[in-house]
């Protein structure tokens, strides 16, 4: 009876560390989702949403479209049920934010079976900034993360057909989910050899290395659940791509690829560039020196001490692969020609976090030696805790370069407010901020036109006049000085009617209406 009351306590006492983990993950996201405008791409999908909550695009046909169809119904759904607001654009994102953090810990359990990697990995992906800061936005990357990360851990619990269908749903929230796959294929085979292992009575997971993990058609037939369930939602993306594409809409994976300029190795001369731009990112996962310098010594001998092994065990097995997924993904993202966006490190942040909890597990072991391994383990907690509270503090404010907008659009809201207050025919002309009007200005009575050159902006103003009221809006990012030359040529004028300030008070927009010179 003692037992039993004292592993319950102990359960207790786990599920409320759990619990509170979670509510501070909660708290550090909500303050940026509160703080900070849409980037203009969590402004596009938001319109995306509307098309789609409003009917008059179910199929987002008469848009283009680069992404798959997830996030934007999922935020249809969302202002169908709420109404429309940014919170509720970036909603799924601050879901899928929170979630991670269990996820992680899920994963890093079913994985080594250790308490002590389990916490350190929980804590670091819950404090990570990369992790704060894109938990925070609507952008595709943390739904796709997520949904790969939940596969993940249902291959390592051995429940093959929810890890083919989250793989799929990962697909389904952006393409580049599909680097998930290999990882819970690989998790579901090492959970099968060491299930198979137990069943044999065998007392350790030990595998020789000139055995083989299970034959060619143990593999088959233990892969087949997961692709099979894999291609159910992934194959209900290509039927919602081909509707649109036979209601006259081009495929979004045309666009997807079009729209990075191919599929291409990079030039010679770019590596060493893109190298150093990519290592800059990188220190934002913990921006922490001393965990990103144990990550960096920590890999190669978490790496090292697995290959040098005679016979690889289950966590040697599991330290392999997470290593080598991660040199890989880096080096696709280093030599193919992709842009260097932040976004794209996300799905190396709960991999790296699980990493950095199996090296502190083992550091603790060896010290474990000399003082007692409960105290040990304390110790690395506390001082995990203490390295990642203040970043992850100037990550709540929004204090590094990275995820979404960071008072860049500051000011926006106002602008739009100010333009959906004009009377029925007012013009808008549009240059840089068209996906920001698209999702504010949505039901508004203005006509938005979109001007290639100040000559043609000129021109349209000369030809149809200022009877309608005509507005232009300009960045502080952008000189009005060649359209205001360009209207002067015509006979009108920019007259500033509002101007918009960042958060540390700096001018954001100026909304200049069109007028004839004196007023007129």
């Amino acid at each position: 009876m003692k037992t039993c009351r004292r592993q319950t306590h102990n359960w207790s006492q786990r599920e409320w560390a759990l619990t509170a983990l979670l509510l501070l993950a909660w708290a550090l996201r909500i303050f940026p989702l509160s703080s900070n405008c849409l980037h203009p791409d969590e402004a596009l999908y938001g319109y995306w949403g509307l098309l789609i909550e409003r009917g008059r695009s179910p199929w987002l046909a008469t848009v283009p479209v680069y992404k798959p169809p997830l996030l934007p119904y999922l935020i249809a759904g969302g202002q169908a049920l709420f109404g429309n607001s940014n919170f509720v654009v970036q909603l799924p994102g601050l879901a899928a934010g929170m979630l991670m953090t269990p996820l992680v810990a899920a994963l890093a359990r079913s994985l080594y079976h250790d308490r002590g990697t389990t916490v350190v990995s929980a804590i670091s992906v819950a404090l990570s900034p990369l992790a704060i800061l894109f938990s925070a936005t609507a952008f595709t990357d943390p739904l796709m993360v997520t949904l790969g990360l939940g596969a993940c851990a249902a291959a390592a619990r051995d429940r093959p057909r929810w890890a083919g269908a989250l793989v799929g749903l990962s697909c389904a929230a952006k393409q580049t989910g599909l680097v998930w796959l290999p990882l819970t294929l690989g998790f579901h085979l090492i959970q099968a050899s060491d299930t198979q292992a137990q069943s044999s009575q065998s007392t350790r997971f030990s595998i020789g290395r000139k055995q083989r993990l299970v034959s060619l058609r143990s593999l088959k037939r233990r892969s087949l659940p997961i692709v099979g369930y894999f291609l159910l939602p992934f194959s209900l993306v290509f039927v919602w791509d081909g509707v649109r594409v036979a209601l006259g809409a081009e495929s979004f994976w045309r666009l997807g690829v079009s729209g990075y300029g191919g599929m291409r190795l990079i030039w010679p001369q770019q590596l060493w560039s893109r190298m150093y731009n990519w290592a800059k990112l990188m220190r934002y996962f913990f921006v922490s020196p001393v965990l990103n310098a144990a990550l960096l010594l920590g890999l190669p001998v978490l790496a090292g001490r697995a290959v040098t092994r005679r016979r690889y065990t289950r966590e040697s097995l599991v330290d392999l692969y997470l290593v080598y997924f991660s040199l890989f993904y880096l080096l696709i993202h280093w030599l193919g020609a992709f842009p260097i966006w932040d976004r794209y490190l996300l799905p190396l942040a709960p991999v790296l976090a699980i990493l950095l909890g199996r090296i502190t597990s083992l550091a603790a072991s060896r010290v474990h030696l000399i003082i007692p391994r409960r105290s040990s383990l304390l110790a690395c907690h506390l001082s995990l805790v203490i390295c990642l509270a203040g970043p992850a503090w100037n990550a709540t404010h929004s204090r590094y370069p990275v995820g979404g907008d960071h008072g860049v659009y500051d000011g926006i809201d106002q602008v739009a407010s100010f333009l959906r207050d004009q009377p029925v025919g007012a013009v808008v002309y549009q240059h840089w901020l068209g996906w920001h009007y698209n999702y504010h200005l949505f039901d508004a009575p203005i006509y938005q036109a979109y001007w290639p050159t100040p000559a043609w902006l000129a021109q349209d103003v000369r030809v149809f006049g200022v009877e309608d009221a005509r507005y232009v809006v300009f960045p502080s990012w952008e000189s009005s000085a060649r359209v205001e030359r360009a209207v002067a040529d015509v006979g009108y004028e920019l007259n500033p009617v509002l101007i918009t300030h960042r958060r540390d008070g700096s001018p954001s927009f100026t909304v200049y209406r069109i007028q004839g010179f004196g007023g007129r």
